[in-house]
């Protein structure tokens, strides 16, 4: 009688050589965590130790769960139809539909690395906390010729995880190296060589690794996989592809992103949290958490929205919103079923779409902006049985619905754009047991039911987009409609935007023109000069001056000053919304000129004196001063009057800053026409002797001519008004204050543009030192297996490994400065942040000569925020601290990060801020450093501000400068 005899080769080609990658061998033991009823599953990559560990909190095994289950292949607890259970579920916890089909997904594993340390605690009382150890030589199911009886896997029972060590590990490895010298030459000695050097980096001690943040055997059942040596293909799908890095993710977090399904409203929360945990640099970073990935809020941020269910037939039933209108039902027939059940079962269906264009999109631009960004990362359609992802759908390289093909076929009738979706279509095991995955978990199986569901989704997005968003179809009316609508509001804004921009370069210019008349002593020169031309004039020696000289004389002089006038009451215009900078310009303008308008006064003055004193002196006795009183009284009243004209036209002038020039010529007229009838009887005055009722006469004459010009210019200021309608109405005022809010918001998105440019400069940089770093990868990638054949070799490879990953954790080590797009709120403490600063900055504080201090209050405060915002205001004001503290002292200066129950602080012994600047160092664009941008510190008290954070500058007590960091709300 024969029978089979299985080949230790058996397990290597079921598990690492059928497995499609890495990602999806991490996948499977996600997923094992989850039929073993775990909450929480977390993995931890030390790429520069070749060592990852994933850790659950679920059932656990006993030694006999070890023996009749996870070395059994093909696990029969697992099929659909098998007559054994888990032999455990956590009490109050409801049944899981199980993942594992073939119960061959542990054996994935090898090819995430050739050796495996289990360490597991089970759930069950029997057990009584034991904790199970098994040594897996994956190497060993990879030589040809041994059977399965031939490779022995080293197991211990201990009492507790802390029992672990690095003693009992080497044992374990020891056992397979006896195992090694009992088989002899059936193990070729360079096979040999290898498996013992792989064994050799098993010395190391557990403890710190099963201590790590996340799940742990200590007090709790579940099981932990330690994994080493990481083979290479890890670094490999972790990297981002050739490209863009802002719009790009790498491979692994494309695979391992959305694991659970966290994207729906209204489902319930997921019954397995994932993490997966990059330890480089001294920092850690979350590669797949939760912040990353689509959220239920997302959908708020579409222009489109579908949602519904196939029935058994293939026809869908459910809603359409189009621009976030109210939802229309519909259904959408699968004709090509003519009417049969489906071969794959109901399903559901629910995905959000953003159009292409800015402008066609009733998204703000920021929205807009941010919702591509993540579209071009993570878009797509996933999968998801049972609540769990199935891969590779929802991958950018996979376009199973053939969406983008259809498209370059004719971008007019198949609307949408696999790279412009995002969604979930919802499986079950019940609904939809003919969709099975492939033994490699790289999709389903191209059978009957597989067909049929991507038939049926194919039909349903292309007559969708025939129905409702065509320029064909009636239902798409709406559409269009909005679509048009949303264009016209764009061109109409940008050509809005384009008028109030001439108008403001066009004040700008007006306005620095006049601050530069008056800054640069103009203003005082000619008024200098206007005042000395007169004075040589009125009391010259040899020169003897009519009474109508004398009046000529004093009106030159004034319209010389007149014109200074004009200048000075530039006003600016009440329709027009100002840039902060200009806003600033504009307020130190009206600062300068009421300066100068009192030098102008006091020029008028010293003319009035000057004309006076040249008609006492021509006057021959007491009548004629007497007269002359009176005269001047006289003039007094027609230069009072004059001045209210002037006024006048200067408010009309700023009222009618639009109308015509024609307004403007009869405005000027009327002034002319009073300054004619003024001269008359300036020269009838002059040298002329009146009584003080003749005066009484006059001065009515004077004040009925100043009401007659002063009505003529109201009525005129008043009916050009009306024709421009009423701009001082409160919702002009409003408009003008939300256009200025709208300039700062557009001038700090022109700074925040430049640092985005900065970004991408340093991305440009990182990429190709990224580059580097893949061919440095690759080679030795290359020169591994000649290392493992060549002993004297090992060593230097392994070095430059070392090295290596030294370099590659420093170009990672500003990982927690990405933007705010994807993250969520982590722990962080004052020992974090102060390990941060000193990696960042200790060659930089050493070239200074500086000294940076922690105190020990600093190191143990705890906060809840996002690295994102702490990290880069740390960075900020650490920066400011070098450079100030190291200008102002060349051996003794000093950067402290202190704290107190209440605040933490930033302290340097610099030359400190002066008084004038406190207010001023927190508005974006001021900077006293050479060069600076005058952005660091704006920007980090906006990004603390929207924790609930204040960022301020204390009150010097002594030198330098001290910032103070302070919670000032729940956040």
């Amino acid at each position: 009688m024969a029978k089979f005899l299985t080949s230790a080769r058996t397990v290597d080609m079921l598990g690492r050589q059928q497995i499609a990658g890495v990602p999806t061998a991490v996948s499977e033991l996600f997923k094992n965590a989850y039929d073993a009823y775990a909450t929480s599953v977390r993995a931890d990559y030390f790429p520069d130790r070749r060592v990852l560990l994933i850790r659950d909190n679920g059932i656990g095994m006993t030694r006999d769960d070890f023996h009749t289950r996870w070395l059994t292949i093909g696990t029969d607890s697992k099929a659909r139809d098998g007559q054994r259970a888990l032999p455990l579920r956590p009490a109050g916890m409801p049944a899981r539909v199980q993942m594992g089909e073939k119960g061959i997904g542990r054996l994935a594993i090898a090819s995430i690395g050739p050796q495996l340390l289990l360490i597991t605690r089970s759930l069950s009382p029997s057990a009584n906390g034991d904790v199970v150890v098994a040594l897996v030589q994956w190497s060993m199911f990879e030589v040809p010729g041994l059977t399965l009886d031939d490779v022995v896997v080293p197991v211990r029972l201990l009492d507790s995880a802390s029992d672990l060590t690095r003693e009992v590990i080497l044992s374990m490895g020891d056992d397979i190296d006896n195992c090694l010298n009992a088989l002899g030459d059936e193990v070729s000695s360079v096979r040999a060589a290898e498996i013992r050097d792989q064994l050799s980096l098993l010395d190391f001690d557990p403890q710190p690794l099963l201590r790590l943040h996340g799940p742990n055997l200590f007090d709790h059942a579940g099981s932990a996989f330690l994994v080493t040596p990481v083979r290479d293909e890890l670094d490999a799908a972790m990297e981002v592809p050739d490209g863009r890095d802002d719009v790009a993710v790498s491979p692994f977090q494309r695979f391992l992103s959305g694991f659970t399904n966290t994207m729906l409203p209204d489902r319930p929360a997921p019954e397995l949290g994932a993490r997966f945990v990059l330890h480089t640099g001294g920092s850690a970073l979350d590669l797949i958490e939760p912040g990353r990935f689509w959220e239920p809020e997302d959908f708020e941020l579409t222009d489109h929205t579908i949602e519904g269910e196939f029935d058994k037939t293939g026809s869908f039933h459910g809603q359409v919103s189009i621009y976030g209108g109210q939802p229309v039902r519909f259904t959408e027939p699968w004709m090509a079923g003519r009417g049969r059940s489906t071969r794959c079962g109901p399903f559901k269906l629910r995905f959000g779409y953003v159009q292409g264009s800015a402008s066609d999109s009733r998204l703000s631009a920021e929205d807009w902006a941010l919702m591509t960004s993540k579209l071009q990362r993570i878009g797509g359609l996933y999968v998801y049985r049972d609540g769990i992802r199935v891969l590779p759908y929802g991958n950018a390289d996979n376009d199973y619905l053939e969406i983008e093909r259809r498209r370059t076929l004719n971008v007019g009738r198949f609307f949408f754009s696999y790279r412009r979706m995002f969604g979930a279509i919802e499986i079950d095991s019940d609904s939809n047991p003919s969709l099975q995955e492939k033994a490699g978990r790289e999709g389903f199986r191209d059978n009957g039911a597989y067909r049929d569901f991507t038939d049926i989704l194919k039909n349903f997005l292309v007559q969708i987009a025939a129905n409702y968003f065509s320029t064909t179809d009636d239902r798409s009316d709406e559409w269009q409609v909005q679509r048009d609508r949303l264009k016209r509001r764009a061109s109409s804004r940008a050509g809005q935007e384009k008028a109030e921009q001439r108008a403001r370069e066009k004040f700008a210019g007006q306005l620095e023109k006049r601050m530069n008349y008056i800054e640069s002593g103009r203003l005082s020169a000619d008024l200098n000069a206007t005042l000395a031309e007169l004075d040589s004039a009125l009391f010259s020696p040899n020169v003897e001056l009519s009474a109508n000289r004398r009046l000529e004389l004093e009106r030159d002089a004034r319209r010389a000053m007149d014109d200074v006038a004009i200048a000075l009451d530039f006003s600016k215009p009440a329709e027009l919304a100002l840039t902060s900078d200009q806003e600033r310009e504009w307020l130190s303008y009206k600062k300068i000129a009421a300066k100068g308008k009192r030098e102008l006064q006091t020029a008028r003055d010293k003319a009035t004196e000057f004309v006076e004193r040249s008609e006492v002196d021509a006057a021959s006795d007491a009548k004629a001063a007497a007269s002359a009183a009176r005269v001047k009284r006289v003039l007094a009243t027609i230069d009072a009057a004059h001045a209210i004209l002037l006024n006048l036209a200067a408010d009309a002038d700023a009222t009618l800053v639009a109308m015509s020039a024609h307004v403007s010529e009869l405005i000027v007229a009327e002034i002319g026409q009073f300054d004619t009838a003024m001269t008359d009887v300036r020269q009838i005055l002059r040298g002329t002797v009146i009584k003080s009722n003749v005066e009484a006469e006059l001065v009515e004459r004077i004040r009925e001519a100043e009401n007659l010009h002063s009505s003529n210019i109201s009525d005129l200021s008043r009916r050009s008004a009306q024709m421009m309608g009423d701009s001082g109405t409160a919702v002009e005022r409003d408009i003008i204050l939300l256009q200025e809010q709208v300039l700062d918001l557009q001038a700090q998105i022109d700074q925040n543009l430049e640092l985005m440019q900065l970004g991408q400069a340093v991305q440009i940089v990182s990429h190709e030192f990224e580059a580097s770093i893949k061919s440095v990868r690759a080679g030795l990638q290359r020169l591994s297996p000649w290392a493992r054949n060549t002993p004297r070799l090992a060593p230097i490879v392994r070095d430059l490994r070392e090295s290596f990953a030294h370099l590659d954790g420093y170009l990672r080590l500003f990982t927690p400065l990405q933007r705010r797009l994807y993250r969520q709120t982590v722990t962080i403490t004052g020992e974090e942040i102060a390990e941060f600063i000193q990696r960042v900055y200790a060659e930089r504080i050493s070239r200074a000569d500086l000294r940076l201090e922690v105190t020990s209050t600093f190191r143990s405060w705890r906060l809840t925020g996002y690295p994102s915002t702490f990290y880069p205001a740390f960075i900020n004001l650490v920066d400011n601290a070098i450079h100030w503290a190291g200008a102002a002292h060349k051996t003794d200066g000093l950067i402290l990060l202190d704290a107190d129950e209440s605040a933490l602080y930033v302290r340097d012994n610099g030359p400190g801020v002066r008084p004038r600047d406190r207010d001023a160092i927190f508005e974006r664009g001021f900077s006293r450093r050479r060069g600076g941008r005058g952005l660091g510190l704006a920007l980090a008290r906006e990004l603390l501000a929207r924790e609930n954070w204040d960022l301020s500058l204390e009150d010097a007590d002594g030198e330098g400068a001290s910032f103070r960091l302070t919670p000032i709300g729940p956040g």
